[in-house]
Order: C-alpha cells, then sequence, then structure tokens
C-alpha cells in the first residue's frame, strides 16, 4: 500500500515541495515534554515488533493481512535472465559468469544501452549495427540465457483533463503473468522561469495485501510483488514515453515517488535494488533526495529501510489518531500497532534531528477529521510532539464501492490550521488525475478488469 492505499498522487508536487522546504517552522512548535525511555535498542524493539498482540478495535468486517512476501519473478517466460534492475556490481558479476574477458566494460556496455537518455533498449536487436552496439557473436551468446527487456509490456496511456497521465502495463508472463500494473506521470505547475518538472509515481507490487477500506487497490488483493527490473522498466518506459511526446522532455522526469500499487516496504529487497538503479548518476540519473518510499507503517520494514535509505525520503500514511480507530481502516494496524509506530517513529526522527518523516494523513467525513478541542486534529498534534516530521493531508478521492467521503473543504481548511499553529509544517494535496482514475487512492481499475 504506501500510497497504494492511498495511491497515486493528486500529492506529488506537494511531496516535492515538502522534502526540499527549509525547516523554518520548527521553532513554532512547543518543546515535546520529557518522556522516560523514548528509544530501545533496535534487537529488543524488533522482538516487541514481531509479537505484538492484536488491536481490540479492528471491528467487524476488517480482514487479517496475510504479511507472507512473495518473491518477485527474476525471469522471464522463456526463462532468461532479467537483467534490468541489476546493480551495476551485480551485473559486472552476471558478466563475469558469462565467460566476459573484461566484465566491467561489458556491464558498463549494457548499463549504457539501457538507462542512456536515448536509448533505453528493451532488446540486444535493436542495438544491431549502431555505434556501441552489440556483436552478432554476443547476441548469440546471451540471447537465450539473457534479456534486457523490463518484464513489462505498455499497453496504454491515460491523459487526465489536468495533464497526469496513467501509463498502464500487463505482466507478459510468469506468476502474474496477464496481471496490470498502473504507473502515474504527473505535471509539476510551471513557475516563472523554471523548467517544466514531472514526478513519477511508481507501483511496487501487482495488487495490494494491506486492504486499507478506504484504498481502491487494496480491494484488488496481493498478485505478487514487481522485481526490481519491472520496477525500474516503469522509470524508462515513462522517460521513453515522455521523449516521444511533441512537447516532452524525458530529463523533465525528476522526481519518483513509491505510492502507486501495493506496499513498497512488503517488497523491500526489489524497491531499494531499484533505486540503486535509478539514482546511478551514468545512468537515470535521479537524485536520491528527490525519491520518497510510503508506507502504511510495516515497523520491521521502516527500520530496515532507514539503515540503508542513502538519502532516499520516508513517509508514513497515517490516517488515524487512535489506535482503535486506525484498525477499523487500516487492516495492517492490527499487526504494527499505533503506539509502536509513533514510538519507531520517535526513536528514528527524533525531534530536531537532521531527519524528517512525511505524514500522509487522508482526510474521511467523519472518520478522522474531527477539529473539535480534543478532537483529532489536537489529538494529532500531540501524536506527532517529538517526532521530527512534516505534514500532509489528503483529500480522499471517491472511486466505485467506496464506503467513504471527502472531509468538506472548510473542514480541512481548520484541520490545516490546527496543524500549522501548533507548529508543523502542514499542506493539503490538490487533486490530480481524478477523471482518469489516476488519482490517489484510485489505481487498480484496469488490475480489476484484467484475467486473474
Amino acid at each position: 500500500m504506501a500510497f497504494a492505499q492511498a495511491s497515486v498522487l493528486r500529492h506529488v508536487g506537494d511531496v516535492c515541495a515538502l522534502v526540499s522546504r527549509g525547516r523554518s517552522s520548527r521553532a513554532q512548535r512547543p518543546a515535546a515534554p520529557p518522556r522516560g525511555r523514548t528509544t530501545r535498542s533496535g534487537r529488543a524493539h524488533r522482538r516487541a515488533a514481531g509479537a505484538l498482540a492484536p488491536s481490540t478495535g479492528g471491528g467487524a468486517g476488517v480482514p487479517e493481512v496475510d504479511f507472507t512476501e512473495p518473491a518477485p519473478h527474476l525471469t522471464d517466460g522463456a526463462g532468461r535472465r532479467l537483467l534490468k534492475g541489476l546493480q551495476r556490481e551485480e551485473l559486472v558479476r552476471w558478466c563475469a559468469q558469462a565467460g566476459e574477458a573484461d566484465p566491467a566494460r561489458r556491464a558498463a556496455q549494457l548499463w549504457r544501452w539501457m538507462y542512456a537518455d536515448g536509448r533505453w533498449a528493451r532488446s540486444f536487436e535493436e542495438t544491431a549495427g549502431k555505434q556501441d552496439g552489440f556483436s552478432a557473436q554476443f547476441r548469440e551468446a546471451v540471447s537465450s540465457t539473457a534479456t534486457l527487456d523490463g518484464g513489462l509490456q505498455l499497453l496504454e496511456a491515460v491523459r487526465a483533463s489536468d495533464g497526469t497521465t496513467k501509463l498502464v502495463f500487463a505482466i507478459p508472463d510468469g506468476p502474474a503473468a496477464g496481471g496490470r500494473v498502473e504507473t502515474v506521470l504527473i505535471p509539476v505547475t510551471r513557475e516563472a522561469g523554471k523548467k517544466r518538472r514531472v514526478t513519477l509515481c511508481v507501483s511496487s507490487q501487482i495488487g495490494c495485501a494491506m486492504g486499507c477500506k478506504f484504498c481502491y487497490t487494496g480491494k484488488m488483493g496481493l498478485r505478487g510483488n514487481l522485481s526490481a527490473a519491472q520496477i525500474v522498466e516503469q522509470v524508462v518506459a515513462a522517460r521513453r514515453y515522455l521523449a516521444e511526446q511533441p512537447d516532452g522532455d524525458p530529463r523533465s522526469l525528476t522526481n519518483v515517488v513509491f505510492m502507486g500499487m501495493g506496499e513498497p516496504l512488503h517488497n523491500l529487497g526489489s524497491v531499494m535494488s531499484s533505486i540503486e538503479v535509478m539514482c546511478d548518476p551514468s545512468g537515470l540519473h535521479i537524485s536520491r533526495g528527490r525519491v520518497t518510499v510510503s508506507t502504511v507503517g510495516l515497523i520491521e520494514g521502516i527500520r530496515a529501510f532507514c539503515q540503508d535509505a542513502r538519502g532516499a525520503q520516508l513517509a508514513v500514511s497515517l490516517h488515524a489518531t487512535t489506535d482503535d480507530g486506525r484498525s477499523s481502516i487500516v487492516p495492517a494496524n492490527n499487526r504494527h500497532r499505533l503506539p509502536d509506530l509513533i514510538a519507531t517513529l520517535e526513536e528514528l526522527f527524533p525531534r530536531g534531528g537532521r531527519r524528517f518523516v512525511l505524514i500522509e494523513y487522508t482526510m474521511l467525513a467523519g472518520v478522522n477529521d474531527d477539529v473539535a478541542p480534543g478532537g483529532d486534529a489536537d489529538r494529532l498534534a500531540e501524536l506527532l510532539r517529538r517526532v521530527e516530521c512534516k505534514v500532509n493531508l489528503i483529500v480522499f478521492n471517491t472511486h466505485e464501492g467506496a464506503e467513504f467521503a471527502a472531509s468538506p473543504a472548510d473542514r480541512v481548511a481548520e484541520f490545516r490550521g490546527q496543524m500549522i499553529r501548533a507548529g508543523y509544517v502542514c499542506t493539503v494535496r490538490d487533486s490530480r488525475g481524478e477523471d482518469g482514475m489516476s488519482a490517489c487512492g484510485q489505481l487498480g481499475a484496469s488490475l480489476a478488469q484484467s484475467p486473474s
């Protein structure tokens, strides 16, 4: 889920702004009162997180989440290794195992053809007869064991009236053959004198296991994890798509957010490998500071991510201010309880620290938007007092079968005002791509229509 939970974005510009914004308003927040023990050893905390008792407030109709992590498919239907998605050192090792006399040189050539601007090769044959292309001997030697294909087939591009574009991919083979994956290109409003920028919202899974009750993707269930190659292919395909547009510029794609289909920390290995590839300066050259990974709050995954984030930003989808309230709309809370999640954030992102976490909060009318004294706004401000964070309020995007309604605009404005008065940087996402079913929480329509 991440923001599969509230999946794709109307938010991109806001996330980018929050990540880059200064911390000028930090001083406005009142000092957090002292607390007994605010940290635990990593080992002790992992033991505690793994032994959480179920919440008492799950309520009828809230399913238990299956946290089993399916293995991603690393080969195509012919058993050929998907080279796209291998980190540089892994690619060098593969070349050595393939018998290359100079594996580093061959790996560099492969890297250029997969990721360099204007190349983005999908097969060895595409390079035939071109400068720096692969020899016929090499192509013949590896054609049965490896492929430059990314494991996704672009089916269509659905453009919304605001310019947001959803790319719909098919899984051509493997255990999830016939499945669909959706990726969203979100143009950032141009500012005077500045170039147009595009944020890409990528998916990490086919569907999602988290089952968040307000998210369309969550209703689909989980059909499989994407490999690093399939995640990277979304970025490559988006660059290729931009290059083909009359006014497109592939280099305008500057930000990547893992807020599409799936829970990124439920597929952490593929996600981290894909970040390594897309941030390599000699390839897709996405700045690490412009990559955001959103999670519903898987505590063990948050710890693992923070140990190896290397500059990537974490966003946590909170959506409630009480433990029972969160369990009623976010089933994962039955294991990853709200008090334990907040304690983890206090430890990893302490107030006044150098790093901050983005807090995502979908506004649901009559569910989590109480602005009365002691209500949700006050509780959220108190809940986060010891966490270095910035808050992003998300207006709910409706979809077929939705059982919730969006909070009124004046309620959202008042909620935001209370958070600002409490000393937080707090923004509200403008809805993007809603008429193309590519807005936050709407991804998965094509998956629902695909064969199972």
